[in-house]
């Protein structure tokens, strides 16, 4: 009976052992990141934040990622296509609200795709800056000009917030 208990515990660790690490865990080394994006102190609802990586991987420079503000400015980035996160790192912060009326009188309004096109091509839509009205001072919407930036760490990164200043 005495010999029965003594490996009765080691045999139940090992496999409660196993269980934990062959979890599969699919998000291990992802992170999200969620905050509050205010305008001189004022929630921003509306805005597209974007995340972009500072990264180059084999010379290609590494995607973007991004999320709209709700009416109290929190935004929350959790996922990438069908992964639950995206990859740690630095990355570059824009903040843009684009007027979509804006892209010529009389025209139909711009769709979400060509506004993300506009505003993180590099130049923060300055190709186009006869069409386009930002809502938010422009320095905020190219990757030349912000100075956001967002370490983010494996998991949850929270309360990554950015007050934006200037008319």
């Amino acid at each position: 009976m005495v010999a029965r208990r003594c490996w009765i515990q080691p045999v139940g660790f090992l496999f409660l052992a196993t269980l934990v690490g062959c979890s599969g865990k699919k998000d291990a080394g992802l992170a999200t990141v969620s905050g509050v994006v205010t305008h001189n102190g004022t929630p921003v609802e509306g805005a597209k934040v974007i995340f972009s990586s500072t990264a180059e991987v084999e010379g290609k420079k590494q995607p973007s990622y991004g999320a709209q503000t709700d009416s109290s400015g929190k935004y929350l980035i959790a996922t990438n296509g069908k992964e639950p996160g995206i990859p740690p790192g630095l990355y570059k912060v824009l903040v843009v609200k684009i007027d979509p009326k804006s892209s010529n009188p009389g025209a139909e309004p711009l769709d979400p795709g060509q506004l993300d096109a506009m505003a993180i091509g590099g130049d923060g839509g300055a190709g186009a800056k006869n069409a386009i009205i930002h809502l938010l001072p422009k320095e905020y919407a190219s990757v030349n000009t912000s100075k956001l930036s967002a370490t983010l760490q494996e998991g949850k990164n929270e309360n990554v917030n950015f007050d934006l200043k200037g008319k």
